[in-house]
């Protein structure tokens, strides 16, 4: 099994991907397992194969400690630190080619608590895995914002300590001139920095920007290079999504469905 994990803040789309990547993949007859990590998670646009909230539901958290929303789903998350033995073994006993994992939308306390990433490790621990990480298209076509996105995505990559793909999500919102400006911005520094300059940030804090997101990428990939529009709704990218990460899984190989289960 090969595990793929999404990360994103609140509303950037995670569940509806992890729903339509699951049936692109398995349109292109390969299995899928859709994993809810989320035990506040009201509704999903798909039904999970295995699901947190049968081991920790947040709501049953807030009335049994009597906690706020907030406090509620902290505490849930921190539980789900004594259900991951058991997740996992659900999740191994479909052997399937894919896990996709839905990870909470208040993704701080997934990924900046403690016990979060501790759950990400201990369930993905001996398997191939790539996290992807989500950047809602209205934020990405601003400078300031898409530069924002991105500082959290690489924290996110510093704490999960996982491979990291990143995504454009709702690209059905975008026309094409539009991802090819967010595309210019990737591909050349000097521009980015121009352009976060006409949003009047302070030169400083521009270049100190770019200067950290360079420094902070890995050394043999462009950021460009690992980063893909995709669209939940129209399919868009679904097919460029799947290399990139096949790239990072398996050198760009494709996946041999009668080889569904290789370990590390």
């Amino acid at each position: 099994m090969y595990f793929i994990v999404f990360v994103g803040p609140a509303g950037s789309g995670k569940s509806h991907l992890v729903d339509a990547f699951g049936d692109w993949l398995e349109y292109n007859e390969l299995s899928a397992v859709r994993v809810n990590l989320d035990p506040a998670a009201e509704w999903l646009p798909y039904e999970p194969d295995v699901d947190a909230r049968n081991y920790v539901e947040a709501r049953d958290v807030m009335v049994k400690y009597k906690l706020g929303p907030n406090g509620a789903l902290i505490a849930s998350v921190d539980l789900l630190v004594n259900h991951v033995d058991r997740i996992r073994e659900e999740i191994e006993n479909y052997k399937a080619n894919y896990v996709l994992v839905d990870t909470p939308g208040q993704m701080e306390l997934l990924a900046f608590r403690q016990t979060g990433p501790e759950v990400v490790r201990s369930l993905v621990e001996g398997y191939r895995v790539v996290s992807v990480f989500l950047i809602d298209s209205v934020f990405a076509s601003r400078p300031s914002s898409l530069a924002s996105s991105l500082f959290l995505a690489l924290a996110v990559r510093a704490r999960l300590r996982l491979p990291q793909v990143i995504a454009i999500s709702k690209a059905d919102l975008l026309n094409r001139d539009r991802m090819e400006y967010v595309e210019a911005m990737l591909r050349d520094p000097a521009f980015f920095h121009q352009e976060l300059l006409k949003e009047d940030v302070e030169y400083s804090v521009a270049d100190a920007l770019l200067r950290s997101l360079e420094a902070m990428m890995p050394e043999e990939s462009r950021i460009e290079e690992l980063l893909k529009f995709v669209s939940a709704v129209s399919g868009y990218g679904l097919e460029d999504l799947y290399a990139v990460l096949q790239q990072v899984l398996a050198g760009g190989e494709d996946f041999l469905t009668e080889e569904p289960n290789p370990r590390l």
